[in-house]
């Protein structure tokens, strides 16, 4: 799953993972660690099918509101 964030996403305590970071949960980093199974934010980019499926079922209701990054053609 990739997703880029759109603001700074509070992960542990008070460390924030910046605007703009690329979570590739394929190639782990500490962001990822923190991240894992978090649910992804409603404003972050989906940056494949994966990630676009995961919003749309952790915000089901808000499908007009999710960012339109991913494009599956």
């Amino acid at each position: 799953m990739r997703y880029r964030l759109s603001s700074a996403w509070p992960l542990s305590g008070a460390l924030l993972c910046p605007a703009g970071t690329v979570l590739d949960f394929s190639k782990p980093d500490k962001w990822t660690v923190l991240a894992k199974g978090k649910t992804i934010p409603i404003n972050a980019t989906p940056l494949d099918a994966e990630a676009h499926e995961a919003q749309l079922k952790a915000y089901p209701d808000a499908k007009h509101l999710l960012s339109g990054g991913w494009d599956n053609k």
